[in-house]
């Protein structure tokens, strides 16, 4: 496989630039804390960048793990890391470009039991005895939380991209949307998922043996590959 732009520039400036506020909040958290007593409300926004900065550095180290699975793929297939196109919000994590198809990949990291219905996402937490900050034994009930949905993202970052291609490439292409969970400890309850939902080790598999109608040749998939990297930021 062709890596035509590595991975973690897009994660590594925004991991740096939430690391680097979370240090401005935390030194005026402690200042003011000594002077005025008000500190713990920066302290309090220092942790929230921090932990943000952590939520991107993990972000790279799935995509990493996302280009080593996918190393063994030949020549006919080229990656693309960090895809920010012209006049959109946020990034692409990968596209594979494929004479099978072209696939915008949404990686995440998380861990723990993660549920999908469809294009609505929660993430479980098991109850049981907990120790309340007090000291006190209580039964924490079981509950599951609402988190962005990740399915609804690769599907419009997947409509970009075909739109983006199709300005200037003359022929009717579909981009698959895939998420692709990296961490071993995610466990997955898929309920009608409008669209593929894989952990890392079922990816290659998937882009190898893709069947699709629509075929590209090599100087057709050159082109698009170098379309990308000429008006993506």
């Amino acid at each position: 496989m062709k890596v035509l732009k590595e991975t973690g520039e897009y994660l590594e400036e925004q991991r740096k630039s939430n690391e680097k506020i979370a240090i401005i909040f935390l030194v005026i958290g402690l200042v003011t804390l000594i002077f005025y007593g008000l500190g713990i409300i920066f302290v309090g926004i220092s942790i929230y960048f921090f932990i943000k900065s952590g939520q991107y550095r993990k972000g790279k180290t799935g995509e990493t793990l996302i280009k080593e699975t996918l190393e063994e793929l030949n020549n006919r297939y080229s990656l693309v890391n960090d895809v920010m196109l012209s006049e959109s919000y946020g990034n692409i994590d990968c596209i594979i470009l494929g004479h099978n198809g072209i696939f915008a990949i949404e990686s995440k990291n998380y861990d723990g039991k993660l549920i999908c219905n469809g294009d609505e996402w929660h993430r479980h937490y098991e109850g049981g005895l907990t120790i309340s900050m007090r000291g006190r034994p209580y039964w924490k009930p079981s509950r599951d939380y609402s988190i962005g949905s990740p399915s609804k993202q690769v599907k419009r970052n997947a409509v970009k991209l075909k739109q983006f291609i199709q300005k200037i490439f003359k022929k009717p292409i579909w981009v698959e949307g895939i998420v692709v969970f990296t961490n071993p400890n995610a466990e997955l309850e898929l309920n009608n998922p409008t669209v593929p939902v894989l952990k890392v080790e079922e990816l290659y598999n998937f882009i190898k043996y893709k069947k699709s109608r629509i075929k590209f040749s090599p100087k057709e998939l050159e082109s698009i590959g170098k379309l990308i990297l000429k008006y993506s930021k």
